[in-house]
């Protein structure tokens, strides 16, 4: 049989690794005499966050070995071009056989001019010949990081036109189940644009359609609180006073509550950028609005 020529022979075998690298199982590196058997050749990883997580800005990274044996994984990276800097963590990754981890990461800053592309992680696991790396392109199914991308660079979008400051306390009159209370939000557009240029004066814009309600507050005749408030740098600063209201009455609202008071925000900036801008309560609103609900419902 004729035997191929070494270069050819040395890009069929470069192709295959790359595909299965692509289809995110970390392949086993090619052995040298001494090598162990170990290397993690039935590895995955994916993307995900909870609810906790997007509060506290963190990623999950969780690993799946599907193999019959263990896994060390000594030092990984995890790397997309939205993201500012790359997330690092160098304290070790063990995975029984046919087990599964999440290890939480602290997401770093946007960057809102690269373009999205999948998430690459580098993994870095011990063999008898020393250390050997991989790359392992992440499944994202809840597609987190463009998320996570899109949040980022609509506060920056925003915070070129105004800033929207919560208010550290909560407003009310009356007492018992007939207390009614209000949170006073002041907006404060900036002096003058420092990235849009939509309009013909060069004055950034947005639009704030509506604020929806959370699993803990409405608003007092409704669900959401719309607004249709248009917004430019440079105007005068004002206050959108949201009356709200208990969303259920019971003493598991507040025990299991999340994100209940924080307040997701509709806008859409006048570079095209749209969502939700989540602004939650300081630490004295929040117990304030625990209170108030207490008392309103008559708990």
């Amino acid at each position: 049989m004729r035997r191929m020529p070494g270069a050819r022979l040395a890009r069929t075998l470069a192709l295959a690794i790359g595909l299965t690298v692509a289809g995110a199982v970390l392949a086993a590196c090619s052995a040298s005499p001494g090598d162990s058997e170990a290397s993690p050749d039935r590895l995955t990883v994916s993307i995900k966050q909870g609810r906790l997580d997007v509060v506290n800005r963190r990623l999950v990274v969780r690993f799946e070995n599907s193999g019959d044996g263990p896994v060390t994984v000594t030092r990984f990276d995890v790397r997309t071009p939205t993201f500012a800097e790359p997330l690092e963590r160098t304290n070790p990754v063990e995975l029984a056989a046919h087990d599964a981890l999440d290890v939480r990461l602290d997401l770093p800053a946007s960057d809102c001019d690269a373009e999205p592309a999948p998430v690459v992680v580098t993994v870095e696991y011990p063999t008898d010949a020393g250390s050997r790396t991989a790359e392992l392109v992440a499944d994202d199914p809840f597609e987190v990081v463009e998320y996570v991308s899109s949040a980022d660079c609509l506060a920056e979008s925003v915070a070129d036109v105004a800033t929207i400051v919560m208010p550290e306390h909560l407003r009310s009159t009356g007492a018992g189940v007939d207390r009614r209370a209000f949170i006073d939000v002041a907006i404060e557009p900036a002096a003058s644009a420092r990235s849009q240029d939509d309009d013909d004066d060069g004055s950034a814009s947005m639009h704030l359609e509506r604020v929806w309600g959370t699993t803990l507050l409405n608003a007092e005749d409704g669900t959401d609180w719309p607004l249709g408030l248009d917004i430019v740098a440079g105007a005068d600063p004002f206050v959108v006073s949201l009356a709200v209201r208990p969303a259920r009455c019971d003493a598991h609202g507040i025990a299991d509550d999340k994100r209940g008071t924080i307040l997701p925000f509709e806008i859409e900036t006048g570079d095209g950028r749209a969502g939700r801008l989540d602004m939650p309560a300081g630490d004295t609103l929040k117990n304030e609005l625990y209170g108030y609900y207490t008392e309103r419902c008559g708990l």
